[in-house]
């Protein structure tokens, strides 16, 4: 379900569906019918480089080959070989994977402010999923000031591919840099947690 509310003078946006979570590095629950679109796929072999080989070989791990932008693909099988890229290739290989994502899939439309942008995952994330995410996914948010948000991400994709959605929505959005820093102090999906919270800044 999709619902806004304004608390405090804060809108927030929640997208969420029945059940409990489990954590993501503790294999999720995924539904069997829940499936990812190509392009998100095709944003990671982009991303790999000259690496792009050995990326296509861990999709084939998971039963995933000749990946085309308009088709659908198993959700669990793709976030095992992101976590599989992650362990072999590390975080940053993860971060410039999600950062490719905007390049490659559907967007929303008529996302040009800031607001808007921070308003945005949920909507991006239904955009290019379906048959429904793992029981308990939610991705929240809140603006702290005119240039300043909080995500809050309970996706079943790694903390680091998360934080290069966001880093890549808001540059090719608003064509401007933009600064994503986990906040310290709240729960981390690498560490066992079932959300990671980012702090997003855009130059004044």
């Amino acid at each position: 379900m999709s619902q806004t509310a304004r608390e405090g003078g804060v809108f927030r946006f929640l997208r969420s569906s029945s059940g409990h979570g489990s954590h993501v590095n503790n294999a999720p629950r995924f539904r069997p019918d829940a499936t990812v679109l190509g392009g998100n796929i095709l944003s990671m072999l982009a991303a790999m480089g000259p690496f792009r080989r050995r990326g296509e070989q861990i999709l084939a791990d998971f039963g995933i080959n000749g990946v085309v932008p308009d088709a659908w693909y198993p959700l669990a099988a793709y976030v095992g070989a992101l976590h599989t890229i992650g362990e072999k290739m590390g975080p940053n290989t993860l971060y410039q994977i999600g950062r490719q994502i905007p390049n490659h899939v559907p967007m929303p439309p008529d996302i040009d402010t800031f607001p808007k942008v921070l308003a945005s995952f949920g909507m991006a994330f239904d955009l290019n999923h379906r048959g429904g995410p793992p029981p308990g996914t939610t991705i929240t948010f809140e603006q702290l000031s005119p240039r300043q948000g909080q995500i809050t991400s309970g996706t079943p994709y790694p903390c680091d591919f998360d934080r290069g959605v966001i880093t890549g929505f808001f540059q090719k959005l608003l064509r401007s840099s933009v600064a994503v820093q986990r906040r310290e102090g709240t729960p981390c999906k690498a560490e066992g947690a079932d959300t990671c919270t980012y702090v997003v800044t855009t130059p004044g």
